[in-house]
């Protein structure tokens, strides 16, 4: 159900490396032996970026307006294990990721090679192989820092997001 064709990268993000004709988010965790593991969060830059206002995509300082993007189920609770994007890169992240941009209908059923630095969704393994959730884009002016299941997270409660749009994709399960 995904997309062969990579998305057009826009000009912002032509600093970045690439694999398979995509952009690799900055966050996205590399094995020792080089290769990218897209699915997989870097630990450390993840925890960089949410401390110093950094765009998870891009690596670069936010700007006034930035975006979260959450799952159904992250909804609730109004935070983000991920950090926030710039609004281009999040239009890049839904063109090229068929997991937020609603072309892939469950999460993968493989394992990932994760090391000590990477970051492993604490609800992965209850994830692998189940049919994918919605994705929503909540746009903000900022968020807080807080500990989430164990590690950093940026949340939004006590702000009012400026919107929260549904990722064009599936509809709500």
């Amino acid at each position: 159900m995904t997309d062969p064709t990579p998305a057009t990268i826009p000009l912002f993000l032509a600093h970045l490396p690439t694999a398979g004709g995509l952009v690799v988010p900055w966050i996205t965790a590399r094995t020792g032996d080089g290769r990218y593991l897209f699915g997989a969060v870097d630990s450390d830059r993840r925890d960089r970026a949410l401390r110093g206002r950094l765009c998870g995509v891009c690596g670069q300082p936010l700007d006034e307006r930035l975006v979260l993007l959450l799952r159904l189920s992250d909804l609730p609770r109004r935070c983000s294990a991920e950090p926030a994007l710039h609004p281009v890169c999040t239009a890049y992240t839904v063109a090229a990721c068929p997991m937020v941009g609603g072309r892939a209908d469950h999460y993968r059923t493989t394992v990932l090679p994760l090391d000590a630095t990477m970051f492993p969704p604490a609800d992965g393994p209850g994830r692998r192989g189940a049919p994918a959730e919605p994705w929503f884009a909540v746009w903000l002016r900022g968020y807080e820092v807080i500990t989430d299941h164990g590690a950093l997270a940026a949340s939004y409660s006590g702000r009012t997001p400026l919107r929260i749009r549904p990722v064009a994709g599936r509809p709500p399960a």
